[in-house]
């Protein structure tokens, strides 16, 4: 039984997540308010949405709940990954990871719900320079 991820945000992460749970045979839920993302994703997702992933209702819509995983992937709107965040922990989702840009973000997000934080340029840096150390 393959797993059941909701992506909230459908940038250059949120884009590369949808695909990599594609491949995996993982189904995904995506919500993205942009029309263009959507429809670069549509065809790898189970259901994707043009809403606002912050809005519980559009949560309650695409049946949230049902989802194993939920992965905020906002960048650049905080206050949109806190709301998504504090919505998804409503939810009951047990596992719930956000993007974070600083360390604070970090902190405010593990506080309101978050279970896993991502911070890509910290992660991608580190991954990076254990690559270089193992040639």
């Amino acid at each position: 039984m393959s797993r059941r991820v909701l992506v909230i945000g459908v940038g250059s992460f949120g884009t590369a997540l949808v695909e990599a749970l594609h491949k995996s045979g993982a189904e995904a839920i995506v919500i993205d308010e942009r029309p263009g993302p959507i429809d670069g994703v549509k065809d790898l997702a189970a259901h994707a949405v043009v809403a606002d992933g912050t809005d519980p209702r559009v949560l309650e819509a695409v049946d949230a709940k049902t989802c194993e995983v939920a992965v905020v992937t906002f960048g650049e709107d905080f206050e949109a990954s806190v709301l998504a965040v504090a919505a998804l922990r409503k939810f009951g989702i047990k596992e719930i990871a956000a993007r974070a840009t600083s360390q604070r973000q970090q902190e405010v997000l593990l506080a309101v719900g978050a279970t896993r934080v991502i911070q890509l340029e910290i992660e991608g840096g580190q991954r990076y320079a254990d690559e270089i150390v193992r040639r």
